[in-house]
């Protein structure tokens, strides 16, 4: 059966996350969030850490791992100030985000907001309506309380406690229309075959850089936007195995080691030891063979077709005395040539012949 590749294959450029991160470019302080964070998020007076990270802009521009990336950080940013609070949530986004991105995520937040403030008031309406009244306090407790929910607006909303849960939300759409259709699929396919490993990298980086995509980057990506869509360890092998040369393969089969039965590293360090083998015998040092004794070298000796030499010529061939233009025999010959060609021949009798 006859398979046709795409002209992407094998390339990095169109890939959705390639297995070797492109290098890191000189970002503008403008393009830059700056804050604080606290060492112990759990003590406000634990010292504090300066942390920055790239503004997110949306648009066709923006690289879809630089947009993992930016969720990574967001995510970072709530952890390092021990935030539970929605509505700062929400109001400290409009500094990380420019352009497209915040106009996305500025939409789905209130619509996400709408009937979760709806629920809240029905809530509060339904406490009410079950109060018999014989207590004065709790009536007028519960009263105010549902005026509080009726005044709620759909940012206000956020302040409560189901406003980080509708931030997480918004922030999830916002990663399903920045980042490419189907992009765990194109990841997944994408790791086991295309990932081959560089011929400068070693094979515990590429280790390395799978196991980051594997539990870094995948979490980040719709539609579960969690750990449970991450690859197995047998999954994580069998992609190594595919990405290195056919010759380690066979070295384990002769060995009659089963690399899906042990775990990553331990089939990495199995790796290794083969790499090491081939360059301890690839540095190996050939001895030259000695030219046969009392055989005396011509001085065209180098002019053999298989002779090796920095110039040639038709005649002598490979030599390191001259080129074609250069030979005194061919030029000897040439002169010759011409001398007899140029005599005029004449007949006995003086007559031209």
């Amino acid at each position: 059966m006859k398979v046709s590749l795409s002209k992407d294959f094998g390339t990095n450029r169109k890939l959705a996350l390639p297995l070797v991160p492109e290098p890191t470019t000189l970002i503008k302080k403008e393009d830059l969030a700056q804050v604080d964070l606290l060492s112990d998020p759990a003590d406000a007076n634990s010292t504090k850490v300066k942390f920055a990270f790239k503004i997110l802009k949306g648009g066709h521009g923006e690289v879809a791992r630089d947009a993992i990336q930016w969720f990574i950080n967001v995510e970072r940013f709530f952890t390092g100030l021990n935030s539970n609070n929605g509505l700062f949530r929400y109001q400290m986004l409009q500094q990380f985000a420019c352009g497209s991105a915040p106009s996305g995520f500025n939409h789905n937040a209130p619509v996400q907001a709408g009937p979760d403030r709806a629920t809240l008031v029905a809530t509060a309406q339904a406490a009410v309506n079950r109060d018999d009244g014989t207590n004065a306090a709790r009536a007028q407790g519960l009263n105010d309380h549902l005026a509080a929910m009726q005044a709620l607006t759909n940012e206000t909303v956020l302040a409560q406690n189901i406003g980080t849960g509708i931030v997480a939300t918004a922030l999830q759409q916002l990663a399903t229309i920045l980042l490419p259709t189907k992009i765990l699929q194109r990841v997944k396919r994408c790791l086991r075959q295309e990932a081959r490993k560089p011929v400068d990298v070693g094979v515990r980086e590429c280790l390395m850089h799978i196991l980051c995509i594997n539990t870094q980057e995948i979490p980040q990506l719709p539609p579960q936007f969690n750990a449970t869509q991450s690859l197995s360890d047998d999954k994580i092998i069998d992609i190594l195995l595919f990405g290195t040369p056919k010759s380690w393969q066979r070295e384990m089969d002769c060995q009659g080691i089963d690399p899906l039965a042990s775990t990553p590293h331990d089939a990495v360090a199995f790796m290794e030891r083969i790499k090491m083998s081939e360059d301890f015998d690839g540095d190996k040092k050939t001895t030259k063979v000695a030219s046969g004794k009392g055989k005396k070298k011509s001085g065209f000796a180098k002019g053999n077709s298989d002779a090796d030499g920095s110039k040639c010529c038709v005649l002598h061939g490979n030599n390191n005395a001259h080129y074609t233009s250069e030979c005194k025999t061919l030029m000897a010959q040439a002169k010759k040539l011409k001398g007899n060609n140029g005599v005029d021949k004449k007949s006995k009798g003086g007559n031209e012949s």
